[in-house]
């Protein structure tokens, strides 16, 4: 092996395990006393781990201010509101429990919440953020998205019809509290989408140009996990056994590409997922078998490698055997069902997808490349 330089980032505080959930007022305590707790507009309620989350952080002395109803894809706005609320109540910390767009919504309020200037100047690059986040505190309740171990969120300004990330070194939660348990009310389809999510952030991240020794090592143990355990958990969500290590392979592969980036398939599902408002998930998983696919011929030893994790044949059959998964998690073949057509893809999709990510892919893609992947999933 030859030597690499290593520069990677994690939370300060990353904790795993059934029951860890039961800590949350314990570890949220060490970073403040009044708390902007950010969630969605209504999984957790239903659950009873809402009611659940403000009893253990009452328990440790901490105010508690609530925020909910975060959509999927949090706008600006959204955004905008949270903070002025967390200001006005002169909260000092944020704790975020839900999905990706909770999480998102959350570490975007605790970054701005120190800014003198509005979010958009941050988010369209005017200005670069001057002062670091108030503490956070990560709580996903999905499997898939891996927020709560990224310097990032990702937000939509509704206005102007962008869907990209805002990005600050302070913006890594101070902790995550991964529970498998809490993913057990995921609906199966959340799972699947959520699940695939993971899988191709461990396989972008793996094959990534940034990728490195360390997020290799963390990310083909998560596609291991991933392809082994998902469709257990698809078919039997009440079950922990299936849950827990398709948790442990999110969060694994969550480490791994904050730090080696991603590829092609998240920089066209940005744009797919807005203008068409396909679950983010859901497009990855159409998208992957496609770009890996295109990509094999630039790391054809590392799809070596993942076809063995993924129970394939030969790297050459890795797209079929995610075609195949994908079928089975009852995920179509095209987006065609969302609207999505050769002529769409080239208007809206192609001009705003030259994202990070795109840069990170292993193999250069040209526009008429990334057409002819389209041509695919329409």
């Amino acid at each position: 092996m030859t030597s690499a330089t290593l520069d990677m980032a994690f939370p300060r505080n990353v904790l795993f395990g059934c029951g860890i959930f039961g800590r949350l007022g314990s570890i949220a305590g060490r970073f403040g006393k009044k708390a902007l707790l950010v969630c969605g507009r209504s999984a957790l309620k239903k659950s009873g781990r809402l009611d659940e989350a403000m009893d253990l952080l009452i328990a440790e002395g901490i105010e508690v201010v609530l925020f909910e109803g975060v959509e999927n894809d949090p706008s600006l706005d959204t955004c905008r509101r949270g903070i002025a609320v967390a200001r006005e109540k002169g909260c000092d910390m944020v704790v975020g429990i839900g999905g990706g767009s909770a999480l998102d919504a959350g570490k975007t309020i605790a970054v701005m919440i120190p800014q003198d200037d509005d979010i958009s100047d941050y988010f369209h690059g005017k200005k670069e953020i001057p002062r670091p986040s108030l503490p956070f505190v990560a709580v996903p309740t999905t499997a898939g998205t891996g927020t709560e171990c990224t310097p990032n969120a990702v937000l939509t300004d509704s206005e102007k019809g962008v869907k990209k990330s805002l990005r600050h070194e302070s913006m890594m939660p101070d902790a995550a509290l991964v529970d498998p348990e809490l993913t057990l009310t995921c609906p199966p389809s959340v799972t699947a989408h959520c699940g695939m999510d993971a899988l191709t952030q461990a396989i972008e991240c793996y094959v990534s140009k940034a990728a490195s020794p360390l997020s290799d090592a963390l990310a083909l143990r998560a596609v291991e996990l991933l392809a082994g355990n998902l469709e257990k958990a698809f078919a039997e969500p009440a079950n922990i056994e299936h849950r827990e290590p398709v948790a442990l392979g999110s969060l694994m592969t969550a480490m791994a590409f904050a730090n080696a980036r991603l590829g092609a398939v998240h920089g066209l599902a940005h744009p797919i997922g807005l203008h068409f408002h396909v679950p983010h998930g859901l497009v990855c998983a159409v998208l992957l078998p496609h770009v890996c696919e295109f990509n094999l011929p630039a790391r054809r030893e590392k799809f070596a490698d993942i076809a063995k994790a993924v129970g394939a044949a030969n790297a050459e059959d890795v797209p079929s055997v995610l075609l195949e998964l994908n079928r089975r998690l009852d995920i179509p073949p095209t987006l065609s069902g969302y609207g999505l057509t050769e002529a769409a893809f080239a208007v809206k999709v192609l001009p705003a997808c030259r994202s990070g990510s795109m840069a990170a892919n292993p193999r250069d893609a040209s526009d008429e490349d990334l057409v002819g992947i389209s041509k695919r999933i329409v």
